[in-house]
């Protein structure tokens, strides 16, 4: 594996075009190395503590640098193992021009919760005219999995994405898969910062309201009722947005 080093002021301003924090710095490199083929899909990353040795960087640092690369696409966390995994490249074209232009207002939230509502209540239609047995499976253990993790709103929001993106992968339409795992990597960090600005206490009662709109729209999939399932991805995407505003 490619070794990590610190940042040279040099490269620093290569890559940033002037001053940049220091986890921009090392997700500049990271990210360098994933594109230049050094790091390869499947690869993992060192652990927070051994990247914080070895880049002589804090762990808020090292952990920001990591967030960045997961919201482009180009790593994955692993909950309960160390060290992020790297990810196929396929989509980072798209995630991250979108991410950017997040990031500089060039598209609102309210935009994107917007086309997010209509496109998610159409995958929900679809997912219950169409689900597998296997696909009901995975639906029904991403919940399970969401229910033993309310304690740990990080892996929690990974099991939001990972809902949706089941939801989209039942439907069969390749179209959707792909626009729904770009909106979900995108959008993970935000939320992840939401949820982290809430009480603990707070941050609790949404995860179970969350996971509760969840069960109620598995519930209609299960049923094969695709209005049912619409009308409540419908109520989700809304009470999202009142749970979280912008």
């Amino acid at each position: 594996m490619a070794k990590l080093r610190k940042p040279s002021p040099k490269y620093a301003v290569v890559a940033c075009s002037g001053g940049c924090r220091a986890s921009e710095e090392i997700y500049l490199q990271l990210r360098e190395f994933i594109l230049s083929g050094q790091l390869k899909p499947g690869d993992r990353l060192p652990s927070e503590r051994a990247m914080m040795a070895q880049l002589n960087r804090s762990r808020p640092t090292i952990r920001e640098a990591l967030r960045m690369l997961e919201q482009g696409g180009y790593i994955a966390s692993t909950h309960g193992a160390p060290g992020a995994v790297v990810q196929e490249p396929s989509l980072h074209g798209v995630e991250e021009p979108l991410a950017e232009m997040i990031q500089l207002n060039q598209i609102s939230l309210q935009e994107l919760g917007e086309y997010r509502l209509n496109n998610d209540s159409t995958i929900a239609m679809w997912a219950a005219q169409r689900r597998s047995a296997a696909d009901l499976q995975q639906l029904r253990q991403c919940l399970q999995e969401a229910q033993a993790s309310l304690e740990d709103y990080e892996h929690f929001v990974d099991l939001d994405v990972k809902f949706h993106s089941l939801l989209a992968q039942a439907t069969g339409n390749r179209v959707a898969v792909i626009v729904t795992q770009v909106l979900g990597n995108v959008e993970k960090e935000t939320l992840r910062r939401k949820m982290l600005a809430i009480s603990q206490a707070d941050r609790l009662a949404l995860e179970q309201r969350i996971l509760m709109r969840h069960q109620i729209i598995l519930s209609a999939i299960e049923l094969g009722d695709a209005e049912g399932a619409r009308e409540a991805m419908i109520e989700h995407s809304r009470a999202a947005n009142q749970d979280l505003p912008v």
